[in-house]
């Protein structure tokens, strides 16, 4: 997107960088200059200038310097055209793109932006106010969220009333959609929800996560679709609140969940952000890389296996930063923890572990290291997951400090390590060169996406079959590769048809075989389930044009709710789990 050098020129015309940079810095007159704390690095006395004359600034510590559009691209971490277009929005100045398609495109973002800005206020709005939104505030206050909290985070209602949003926003239907907040017949996207706002770093908004309300219409989150503002591959949430604290620090904590990036807030660490119901993607790890180079995640990462493995290990090399893992307890969330011990969810997330030695960690909790034989099954699984790392001398700290733990000699662990990874080039699932595995991917491209929910159910195929394996179809899995290996497992005696598959399949039945199952194996199953639902859901609701058509679906689009909300409760979850197969299995 090019902008002229003239409309650049009128935005420094326009512009005090001593305003500016007092958004930032408390300045003090000295001379001819002004004088501060530098934003850009930790001291105590102030070694950073600004010149208002020349329009441009200066750090005698760090040596960060420039004007003050390089200014607001190092202290909001933009590039350069949106740190213009920041200043333009702050001098009322209309930009001028050189490009008309760059300029019909910036137009068009910038009405749908107003749209959703407008409707984060109207849903914040009707959350504090609002007579129909009483069982929301009544929800929030049981879970701790203060007005203030609410008021921070722009937390809102979206009401049940499907023409209450158009209506506060005076526009139709078509720009409704484009905005993601309305169906093309005019209905709302979110309806008796709660609302989270998503915003760019620069705190402008571009979408919306929806939280199901107790005893509200599943699914339980809601995010707004994709769009030309919004690409959840390439959003955070709570970046745009984090940031500073983010670059203060040198860190950033990942979480999966808007409340857990508000828990971590309230507890004392405000540098969280959450993905919006996706992957960590390579989009997501060049966002973070911008603000911080220590990366926490503070959910469970065993789930993604190898596959995880591979594209962390790639991205600490790309991007020259470093992984770690939170030590959260097992069923625990940062939001659940913020309400119940939050001294407890800091002491997890400053805890945190290098991704690959909380793996090894994992693996040995499984393991009675009392005995020689489960010391030496230990020191092979643990080679295992050292093998995979692509850094010989990463690999060779690794060899040494769980020699030790595991009462192996270093040579023995260091052979077990090199066969291994031999293995594993052959294989051609190692991270030679440092090849990037896309995890969405799984370990091929070539045989389609695998989630995560996917592969921990086919974990639990391997491990529990009695438990799972007749509860489990072949419909529930999207991906090709998911789909093969549950054919493989569902035949007598699977192993001794390795052979005769795919290099791909067997890498990763190979690995199953290895692997923990992350939770109760019903559990896993409902997590495939949940999303299966809600297509059916919509295709029973969203996809019929004909009233009398829902009419007939009302009865099972009614029944799957309920059976999706058992599905969340350990109490019904069997029972749920078992009704939804059976239907499943007659309607395939």
């Amino acid at each position: 997107m090019a902008i002229s050098d003239d409309d650049v020129q009128k935005i420094k015309d326009a512009t005090d960088i001593v305003n500016v940079v007092s958004q930032y810095v408390t300045l003090k007159k000295v001379g001819m200059r002004w004088a501060g704390l530098c934003p850009f690095h930790t001291e105590k006395t102030g070694s950073f200038s600004v010149n208002a004359e020349e329009g441009f600034f200066y750090c005698f510590g760090c040596q960060k310097s420039g004007d003050v559009i390089q200014f607001i691209r190092e202290i909001e971490q933009l590039d350069f055209v949106e740190s213009v277009e920041w200043l333009a929005e702050k001098a009322g100045i209309v930009i001028e793109y050189t490009n008309v398609s760059d300029a019909s495109a910036h137009k068009e973002k910038k009405l749908v932006s107003e749209l959703l800005t407008r409707s984060a206020q109207f849903f914040n709005e009707r959350l504090l106010s609002s007579p129909d939104a009483g069982k929301a505030r009544a929800y929030l206050r049981n879970r701790g969220f203060t007005r203030e909290t609410v008021e921070a985070f722009q937390i809102g209602y979206a009401p049940m009333q499907s023409g209450a949003l158009r209506a506060f926003l005076g526009t139709d239907a078509t720009k409704m959609e484009a905005a993601g907040l309305g169906y093309p017949g005019g209905g709302s996207f979110f309806r008796d929800r709660l609302m989270f706002p998503i915003s760019e770093p620069n705190g402008q908004v571009i979408g919306f996560g929806g939280r199901m309300l107790p005893e509200g219409q599943p699914p339980k989150y809601k995010n707004s679709p994709q769009s030309k503002i919004y690409d959840k591959s390439k959003v955070l949430y709570g970046l745009n609140f984090a940031k500073k604290e983010i670059v203060a620090s040198g860190q950033i904590i990942v979480c999966e969940g808007y409340t857990d990036v508000i828990g971590c807030a309230k507890a004392g660490v405000p540098r969280a952000v959450a993905t919006c119901g996706t992957a960590l993607t390579e989009q997501h790890m060049k966002l973070m890389t911008r603000f911080a180079k220590k990366i926490v995640l503070a959910f469970d990462a065993d789930g993604a296996g190898q596959a995880a493995a591979d594209r962390f290990y790639a991205w600490e090399k790309s991007y020259e930063v470093e992984v770690f893992v939170a030590q959260l307890p097992s069923g625990s969330d940062p939001g659940q923890m913020a309400e119940e011990n939050p001294e407890a969810l800091v002491g997890a997330i400053e805890a945190a572990r290098p991704f690959l030695e909380h793996r090894i960690a994992r693996v040995l909790q499984s393991i009675d290291l009392a005995t020689a034989e489960g010391r030496a099954r230990a020191a092979d699984m643990a080679a295992q997951i050292i093998s995979e790392h692509p850094n010989d001398l990463v690999r060779d700290q690794y060899v040494v400090e769980f020699a030790d733990n595991l009462k192996v000699s270093i040579e023995i662990l260091r052979k077990l390590v090199l066969k291994y990874f031999q293995e594993g080039r052959k294989r051609g699932d190692a991270t030679k060169d440092a090849e990037v595995h896309d995890y969405e991917a799984g370990f091929s491209k070539e045989l389609g996406p695998i989630s995560s929910a996917e592969r921990n159910l086919l974990c639990a195929v391997v491990h529990a079959p009695e438990a799972v394996k007749q509860l489990t179809i072949k419909e529930m899995f999207n991906s090709e590769l998911a789909s093969l290996a549950f054919d493989l497992l569902c035949k007598e005696d699977w192993k001794k048809h390795l052979d005769s598959e795919n290099e791909q399949l067997v890498a990763l039945v190979q690995r199953l075989s290895v692997e923990r199952i992350e939770a109760d194996p019903i559990e896993l199953l409902s997590r495939v389930l949940d999303p299966i639902i809600d297509r059916w859901q919509m295709e029973l609701v969203y996809d019929v044009t004909d009233i009398e058509r829902l009419r007939v679906n009302e009865p099972l689009v009614k029944w799957l709710s309920e059976r999706q909300e058992e599905m969340h409760l350990e109490e019904t979850r069997f029972t749920a789990v078992q009704a939804i197969t059976s239907w499943l299995k007659s309607v395939n």
